[in-house]
């Protein structure tokens, strides 16, 4: 379907929408974020619930945010997940089926210490979290990014929210006019 979009996944609060913005500002390219174009905060009445109650008809809600922003003659960084959190809380990878419709150029993921990105949730969510689950999260989002970036045939680059020049330099040449 687009010819013009990376995609940028890791766990929630890892670092993701500020690192996309840095790298966006710096490549000149768009930065789109999956959960504004899903609108979330509107779809659930606790939008810091990461737990989702039809991971389908969510990324269902994406494909159409995508359908109805993307624009030929621009490119995009598009933040997101590659594993939610079902309604059951069991770890749910995102459908093959949307990476298709997406078409992404790239793969990129962003990993973080756990601890680090426990207390940021926690601080920003004003909820505690459970670090082996955000473990188990982070480990998820590795294996099937490297899966999908077979699936797809693209690259996966990989960064931190401290060295993240991997997936800039990845991008800028994918995007170098």
């Amino acid at each position: 379907m687009f010819k013009n979009i990376a995609f940028i996944g890791g766990i929630h609060g890892v670092g993701k929408s500020t690192i996309c913005q840095k790298i966006c500002a710096e490549l000149e390219i768009e930065y789109l974020s999956a959960s504004e174009l899903i609108r979330w905060n509107e779809k659930n009445e606790d939008y810091k619930n990461k737990k989702v109650q039809n991971i389908p008809t969510t990324q269902n809600r994406l494909i159409i945010g995508l359908i109805n922003v993307i624009q030929k003659d621009k490119y995009y960084l598009l933040d997101g997940h590659y594993c939610l959190l079902n309604s059951d809380n069991k770890i749910t990878d995102i459908p093959l089926a949307t990476f298709r419709e997406i078409n992404p150029v790239s793969l990129n993921l962003i990993l973080g210490d756990i601890s680090e990105v426990k207390a940021r949730l926690e601080q920003r969510d004003n909820r505690l979290y459970n670090y082996d689950l955000l473990e188990r999260m982070q480990n998820s989002e590795i294996a099937y990014a490297h899966q999908l970036s077979n699936n797809l045939g693209v690259t996966l680059a990989t960064g931190t929210n401290n060295n993240f020049s991997d997936i800039v330099s990845s991008l800028n040449k994918l995007f170098s006019i």
